[in-house]
């Protein structure tokens, strides 16, 4: 499942989950558009944040 999926299927916007991640709305529109992926760290912070196991953030692609 893409990033974005996933947000709309919880009903959460980019600008939230940036400020939630303390990344720019611009970095989070990356990883949602797959222009870039988000690093180890970041990969973990999503999984918490969105109550998704590691593996499914991990497997965006």
């Amino acid at each position: 499942m893409l990033l974005k999926e996933l947000l709309i299927s919880k009903g959460l916007k980019q600008k939230w989950l940036a400020n939630k991640m303390g990344v720019s709305e611009v970095t989070v529109s990356s990883w949602c558009s797959g222009k870039s992926e988000p690093n180890l760290l970041n990969i973990q912070k999503l999984s918490e944040l969105l109550e998704v196991p590691v593996k499914t953030i991990a497997n965006f692609k």
